[in-house]
C-alpha cells in the first residue's frame, strides 16, 4: 500500500542512513528520547494503530501507539477525553511528518450514521502538533450549522500545506432518480473530498452530483423516509494512483470501489457492486470493503473485503489486477483471513510479499504470509483500531 517512489502517497517509507548515525541511535531506539530528533537519516522501523477504551470500561481516553516489530512499545501519546482515529505515517520533502484524527463534539454530528466529525492533526517526528485541517468552505459547501468537520476514515497528506481530505455533510437534494421513490425534502450524507493547497481549495468533490450513485446503494438507500439521513455511500478510503494522478475511491455502501478524475470530478469506472464496469463472478465480488490501494508498483489493486453478517460473514483480502481500457479482469487473487470475521472497519497493506492486517471489529493486527499462512505478526486487542500500519 505505500509507495516510497511517491512521498504524496500513503507510503511505506525507507529513510536511508549512514553506519554512523545509526550507530549513534541504537541505544535509544526503543525510548521516547529518540522521538526528539527530527532526522531522515535515520530508519524508523514501525506500527501504528490506535487504542480505544473497550465498551463499557469506563475509560474516556485514547491514545496513539508506536511499536517495533518486537511488540516494544516505542512511544505512546494519550489524550484525555477524545476518540483518536487513522495514525498513519509520511516522508515529506526530508522529514516525517505523523496524521490523526480527533473527534470534536463541538462540531455538528450527523446522527445515526457510523461516523465520526472532528479535525485531523499534522505532527512532526515527536508528535508534536504542527497544524489543525478542518472542511474548509467551498462552493455549496458553506459549513452552515457548524458543519467543519472532517470524517476520520482517510486522510493523504501530500505536503504540510498540501492533503486531501474527506467529509461527510449532510445535505437536502432534489436530483435522486425517481424510480427510487425519494421524498420531497429528503436529507443524505454527502461525501465531500477536498484538495486544499496553502490553505485554499483547489479541487473539490461532491459525491451527490453523480445522481447515478444514488440506485448503487445496498445500504442506507430508504430515501422516502425524511427521519433519518441517508448514508447511501460511505466512502471509507481515497488513494491516489501515481499512474494518473486520479483517485480511487472504496464506497462500503454500494460494494463499489470507483475511480475519479481529478481534472473534472467524473467517475471514470466502477469496479463491483449492482453495475460494475468490470465483470466479477461471484467468488471475485466483494461485499462492505475497506482500504483500496495500489500495490506491486501501482499494478495490483489491493482491497480488505470485510464481508457481510448474513451474506458472507467471512474476511478476504483481494487483489485486482485491471485493464482499465478494456475493463477487463487481467488478474486476481483471494486469501482468506485467519481470525474473527470484521465487521466494520479494516486495514491492508502489502510488504515484502508479506500482507500486514488491521483487523478492525475483529480485534487483530496480524502479519500473514499466505504462501505458508504463517502469521509472522500477531497482536490480539480489547478493541479493535480502524487501522493499523506497518513502516519500515
Amino acid at each position: 500500500m505505500k509507495l516510497f517512489k511517491n512521498s504524496a502517497l500513503r507510503i511505506a517509507h525507507l529513510a536511508i542512513g549512514t553506519l554512523a548515525i545509526a550507530a549513534t541511535f541504537s541505544a535509544c531506539k526503543k525510548t521516547e528520547d529518540f522521538y526528539r530528533v527530527d532526522d531522515s537519516r535515520v530508519k524508523r522501523e514501525e506500527i501504528l494503530y490506535t487504542q480505544i477504551p473497550a465498551p463499557g470500561s469506563g475509560e474516556n481516553h485514547s491514545t496513539l501507539v508506536i511499536l517495533n516489530y518486537n511488540k516494544d512499545t516505542i512511544k505512546t501519546k494519550r489524550i484525555e477525553t477524545a476518540f483518536l482515529g487513522n495514525f498513519q505515517r509520511w516522508y515529506i520533502n526530508g522529514r516525517y511528518r505523523y496524521t490523526y484524527f480527533v473527534k470534536d463534539p463541538s462540531l455538528y454530528f450527523i446522527p445515526n450514521v457510523g461516523y465520526h466529525a472532528g479535525y485531523f492533526v499534522i505532527a512532526d517526528s515527536g508528535l508534536n502538533e504542527l497544524k489543525r485541517v478542518y472542511l474548509q468552505p467551498h462552493g455549496s459547501i458553506t459549513g452552515d450549522n457548524n458543519q467543519r468537520g472532517l470524517d476520520l476514515h482517510d486522510f493523504i497528506l501530500l505536503a504540510d500545506d498540501h492533503y486531501i481530505a474527506l467529509s461527510y455533510y449532510e445535505k437536502v437534494v432534489s436530483n435522486i432518480p425517481a424510480a427510487l421513490k425519494p421524498a420531497n425534502g429528503i436529507k443524505v450524507v454527502a461525501a465531500i473530498i477536498q484538495e486544499i493547497k496553502g490553505g485554499d481549495v483547489v479541487w473539490q468533490w461532491d459525491a451527490t452530483t453523480w445522481p447515478e450513485l444514488y440506485g448503487n446503494s445496498v445500504e442506507g438507500n430508504n430515501y422516502a423516509d425524511t427521519t433519518r439521513v441517508a448514508d447511501y455511500l460511505h466512502v471509507n478510503s481515497m488513494f491516489v494512483d501515481p499512474n494518473d494522478g486520479n483517485l480511487i475511491v472504496s464506497c462500503r455502501n454500494t460494494d463499489q470501489v470507483i475511480k475519479v478524475s481529478r481534472k473534472n470530478g467524473n467517475i471514470m469506472w466502477k469496479l463491483g457492486g449492482k453495475n460494475s464496469d468490470f465483470y466479477l463472478p461471484d467468488n471475485r465480488k466483494f461485499l462492505r470493503q475497506h482500504h483500496a490501494t495500489l500495490v506491486d508498483d501501482n499494478k495490483t489493486l489491493l482491497l480488505f473485503d470485510n464481508g457481510d453478517i448474513t451474506l458472507r460473514p467471512a474476511t478476504r483480502i483481494l487483489e485486482f489486477q485491471l485493464n482499465e481500457v478494456s475493463k477487463d479482469v487481467t488478474g486476481f487473487r483471494s486469501f482468506s483471513v485467519p481470525g474473527a470475521f470484521a465487521q466494520f472497519m479494516g486495514s491492508v497493506q502489502k510488504i515484502g510479499g508479506k500482507y500486514f492486517i488491521g483487523g478492525g471489529t475483529g480485534n487483530y493486527i496480524h502479519e500473514v504470509d499466505f504462501t505458508t499462512n504463517e502469521k509472522t505478526f500477531d497482536l490480539q486487542l480489547k478493541t479493535g483500531p480502524y487501522r493499523a500500519f506497518k513502516y519500515e
